[in-house]
């Protein structure tokens, strides 16, 4: 194999002597609508600068052009004006008809410092047109369109020569050139604006409904997808002269035509920064790769920091030099880091399914960028399919389309969780007020019910124990009256049944006040007990009850909780009173910020008269109390310390 090899570099050697025969002439016919000059065409770099048309046609000038090998001309980068040179390139025509040819000699690229065309016969120069550039406004120019557009005829029969000098200080230098008839101009420059508004038409509108999911959602991937289309709209918008043709004043905005890599430069950005959120590696152990991601997006940021620098310092050429070559760096930095993106989730199937939709998405927009660099690098030669902005538009119009309905089946799928969370949401708060509803329903069963045993404690148990004290108070009047032996121990015995019986009708009353009571307090809870011990024992001698509270008192009671809490205070001061033989009683209330409350009764008596650790089945008294402490949820403790003790936590 290795001979072949040589062999092949020795005729690629050769080439450009093989090539270097005659230049061949391109033959223009009434049939031929266009013709693009591609092989056909030769060229040579005017490193002096100082060529004029008249030293490009003398003959020992001839052996400086050199044939095109790339179906379209590309002479690569330009990184700095000092190594910016003028391009001659020649190409010979010839009009093979018995009639003269309306011409347009096309350059389809706009961003050349200066660029002029020149027609000889091979002796004298036939046509020399003006020079145009970048800084030249429309108005000015031959054809208002942003191309450049040359007119010249051509005689029926008549072979002329050629020239085109382009001169580019800075970015691409590639120079298409067509050769179309002047009466398809119109037909020609309408389907151009058909097809480009069409593209930025529907640019708009995914820009809208992205806009519409983002404000529906406030979810952050549709804000930057917009950010990504309008990067789209924006570099097609510059980089195919659009803003050179309607917005000419606004190329002076940022120094030496810097305002022509800011959206270029902002697409790519732009889309990294979605490739960040749509295939995120931030929580994965690939987080590294997010990292580098934010690394570059800074490196975004002093990109355009470095368009801007010119306007507030000096740049030498050496310093432009080199951010011109860290410009480049960070430019095509993000393109291989969205495809690690891509890749890595991929591989690893973190988010298998956004992955492959933006692969597909991406793929021919990134294939032909990709492949361009090579061109513009010139590893590859420069096809015309390369070189068309159209390719990349159509590239770019599937990209958004698949994304686009991408997203819009994310909407749809985030839409419709939301929905489930929502009809979730609304069944369970439908459970609670049905809850709610029942709960008042029970509740109002209950008061009802509380109305009529407080009623029929009332009409019945109440109105015979009033009937008995009434009978009792007439049996004790009649006694009085009537002068028997023992009357007066007898009117004694009966106002003791009367006075017990008006207390049970006051305990009566009592519990019907409790039941009749929605909610209380614990500080209506130390009032009752206040007004109980008041009316009861403050005459008792000498016994002396003391109330104390401790914390605050606002805290709700239930009246089943009231009454319970009610009986066992009771209860015990009836223990003290019977049992204890005590002097001093402490009735202690206290509350604390969780909500648990506690009572207390402590005596100074003789303590327990039976052991702790007997059971409480023989104290019907005490068995109560521990009943009544258990319903509401709380411990009943009862000891000896300096007297007896009884305590209620709830």
């Amino acid at each position: 194999m290795a001979p072949l090899y040589r062999f092949i570099a020795f005729l690629w050697l050769l080439s450009p002597v093989f090539a270097r025969a005659d230049q061949p002439v391109i033959p223009l016919s009434s049939g031929n609508s266009t013709v693009l000059i591609d092989h056909d065409l030769w060229f040579a770099q005017d490193t002096s600068n100082r060529l004029t048309i008249d030293q490009v046609q003398r003959p020992e000038m001839a052996v400086q052009f050199q044939p095109n090998l790339s179906p379209i001309p590309n002479f690569g980068y330009i990184s700095s004006s000092q190594h910016a040179h003028p391009v001659w390139l020649r190409f010979k025509l010839k009009n093979t008809t018995t009639q003269v040819q309306a011409l347009f000699c096309e350059v389809d690229f706009w961003a050349f410092d200066e660029l002029q065309l020149f027609i000889t016969d091979g002796q004298q120069t036939l046509y020399n047109s003006p020079v145009y550039g970048w800084k030249t406004p429309l108005t000015n120019k031959m054809v208002y369109h942003r191309n450049y557009w040359f007119p010249f005829t051509l005689p029926a029969g008549r072979e002329v020569t050629c020239y085109v000098r382009a001169f580019k200080s800075r970015g691409v230098q590639v120079i298409p050139i067509t050769i179309r008839p002047q009466s398809a101009l119109d037909t020609f420059v309408l389907s151009d604006y058909a097809f480009w508004g069409g593209i930025f038409a529907i640019f708009l509108f995914v820009i809208v409904i992205s806009l519409f999911f983002y404000l529906t959602t406030f979810d952050r991937i549709y804000a930057k997808y917009v950010l990504c289309v309008i990067g789209l709209a924006g570099y097609f918008f510059i980089n195919d002269g659009f803003l050179y043709q309607f917005f000419f004043d606004s190329q002076f905005r940022l120094p030496n035509r810097n305002i022509y890599f800011v959206f270029p430069l902002l697409l790519f950005f732009f889309q990294l920064l979605f490739v960040r959120s749509f295939l995120s590696l931030e929580k994965t152990p690939s987080r590294l790769w997010h990292r580098i991601a934010t690394v570059a997006l800074v490196g975004g940021i002093f990109c355009l920091v470095s368009l801007m620098a010119e306007w507030v310092l000096y740049v030498s050429p050496t310093v432009e030099l080199i951010l011109m070559r860290l410009f480049i760096v960070f430019y095509w930095l993000p393109m291989p880091l969205i495809w690690v993106f891509i890749v890595i989730n991929l591989i690893q199937r973190y988010r298998t399914q956004e992955a492959w939709l933006y692969l597909v998405a991406v793929s021919p927009f990134y294939t032909l960028n990709f492949l361009i660099i090579l061109c513009n690098f010139r590893v590859l030669p420069t096809y015309a399919f390369l070189e068309s902005y159209e390719n990349y538009a159509l590239a770019a119009l599937f990209e958004v389309v698949v994304l686009t309905f991408g997203l819009a089946y994310r909407y749809k799928l985030i839409r419709d969780r939301n929905e489930q969370l929502n009809e979730e949401r609304n069944h369970q708060l439908r459970l609670v007020y049905e809850a709610h509803v029942q709960g008042l329903q029970l509740k109002n069963e209950s008061f009802h019910e509380k109305e009529r045993i407080a009623r029929d404690l009332h009409d019945n148990v109440g109105a015979q124990l009033s009937f008995i004290v009434n009978s009792l108070q007439q049996i004790g009047r009649q006694a009085e009256k009537q002068v028997v032996a023992n009357t007066h121990h007898l009117s004694s015995q009966l106002r003791s049944v009367v006075d017990y019986t008006r207390e049970a009708i006051k305990m009566l009353r009592d519990t019907i006040w409790a039941i009749n009571q929605e909610s209380f307090t614990l500080e209506e809870f130390e009032e009752r007990i206040n007004h109980y011990v008041g009316r009861y024992f403050q005459q008792m001698e000498p016994l002396q009850v003391n109330i104390h509270t401790e914390g605050t008192l606002t805290q709700p009671l239930t009246s089943v909780q009231a009454l319970n809490m009610f009986r066992i205070m009771q209860e015990a001061l009836h223990n003290v009173v019977k049992h204890a033989q005590a002097t001093e009683v402490t009735v202690l209330l206290s509350a604390k910020d969780d909500g648990s409350f506690q009572l207390s009764v402590s005596d100074n008596g003789n303590g327990l008269s039976w052991n702790q650790d007997e059971s409480l089945e023989n104290h019907y008294g005490l068995q109560n109390m521990k009943k009544r402490a258990e319903e509401l949820g709380g411990h009943f403790r009862i000891y000896s310390d300096r007297g007896t003790v009884v305590e209620v936590a709830v």
